[in-house]
């Protein structure tokens, strides 16, 4: 198959998202909480730890799920109408995901979602082919929403919490590496049963729009904005002045997400920065990995040992300018690449067998994999 034709909006949110995604995971590269224990939490500590609760946590990997459900669905339909086995497919691009977020997270971040999305990708692909509702969709998430709120409950003690901080800020590149692996193969499984439910929903909600986006009118974006900003509003007050705990993380997330997608749709003609932002996005599987590639060296111990020396109230600001090069350095790589480095690699992988069967008609009898579907 050929590489399809890209929806800039689309890549424009995502971009959008990179930067959000960077702002919260800085918490985990910059050591937040040994910086809380070398300078004390001050007002500069407290405000910034606010303003990431309130306006990023939980918004931004929430449009990214969203995004990445509604991305399946429009593989699936045209991998459908170009006769080919959709799910056979899917799940090998969702295989060659898992793994690359076990080299992610054992040797750039610890904090790795890929794994996570791909385990739970799986299990959403029987979706695909279903008629979806919005009940069905809000089950999961309220499901997810519980679970979250009955973990802060009763493991408070545990959440916020960064461990292994002597690891990140002394240890050697494969001492840190070695913590990360054991790191990954914990947390993976873990966040898949614990925010499975949540990630489904999202998933679920993104397939759901995936034939409507683009038919959604003013008057309905104004009903989300408005509703999102009535329920997100004090929910994510309430997350802010429990920065650690966020119980209401999810619930909060997912109302200030559909507010930003909403907003970016209705003033996308005059949002011409947020257009710019699409470079980055063309290419998010490169750039998740190039921010915490550069990220990790930054502020670990086997890098430039900035770990705990930074105030949480940079980092917005430290994601903004991070991207905004991202976006440049993506610009000049799509003026001479279709796809991303990564992207690329990923479809060369998702792909290779039906390429194969394609230049050699002969041998693609004999190879396993997904068989072209027989006509009527």
């Amino acid at each position: 198959m050929q590489p399809q034709s890209r929806e800039p909006f689309l890549d424009a949110v995502r971009g959008l998202a990179l930067v959000g995604i960077l702002a919260v995971n800085l918490e985990h590269f910059a050591g937040l909480e040994l910086y809380a224990t070398l300078h004390g939490e001050g007002s500069d500590y407290s405000l910034g730890r606010q303003i990431l609760a309130f306006f990023f946590s939980g918004k931004f990997y929430t449009i990214f799920s969203i995004l990445f459900g509604l991305g399946l669905a429009l593989q699936y339909r045209r991998l459908v109408a170009a006769g080919l086995e959709a799910n056979v497919l899917l799940k090998r691009r969702l295989g060659w995901l898992l793994g690359l977020g076990a080299l992610h997270g054992i040797f750039l971040f610890e904090g790795d979602i890929l794994g996570t999305y791909a385990l739970v990708g799986l299990f959403a692909l029987r979706y695909l082919n279903r008629e979806l509702r919005l009940i069905d969709i809000g089950k999961f998430l309220l499901l997810g929403y519980a679970l979250w709120w009955g973990i802060t409950s009763v493991l408070p003690d545990q959440m916020g919490a960064f461990p292994h901080s002597k690891v990140f800020l002394q240890g050697s590149f494969w001492e840190v590496s070695r913590t990360r692996l054991e790191a990954w193969l914990y947390n993976t499984p873990l966040s898949a049963l614990l925010f499975g439910a949540e990630l489904v929903g999202l998933f679920l909600l993104g397939m759901y729009l995936a034939p409507r986006w683009q038919h959604i009118g003013p008057t309905l974006l104004w009903r989300v904005v408005a509703a999102g900003l009535l329920v997100g509003v004090p929910v994510n007050l309430y997350n802010a002045l429990h920065p650690d705990l966020q119980p209401l993380r999810g619930l909060g997330g997912l109302c200030f997400a559909l507010v930003y997608l909403a907003l970016s749709r209705l003033f996308w003609d005059r949002l011409g920065w947020l257009h710019h932002l699409r470079y980055a996005g063309r290419m998010p599987l490169t750039n998740y990995l190039l921010q915490s590639a550069v990220m990790s060296t930054l502020f670990y111990g086997y890098g430039l040992g900035l770990y705990g020396q930074v105030s949480p109230i940079w980092f917005p600001i430290v994601a903004v300018g991070f991207v905004a090069i991202q976006v440049g350095v993506s610009r000049w790589w799509l003026a001479r690449r279709p796809q991303g480095p990564l992207e690329a690699l990923w479809r060369q992988f998702t792909y290779h067998t039906q390429r194969n069967r394609q230049d050699n008609p002969q041998q693609g009898l004999l190879c396993r994999g997904p068989r072209l579907k027989r006509g009527p």
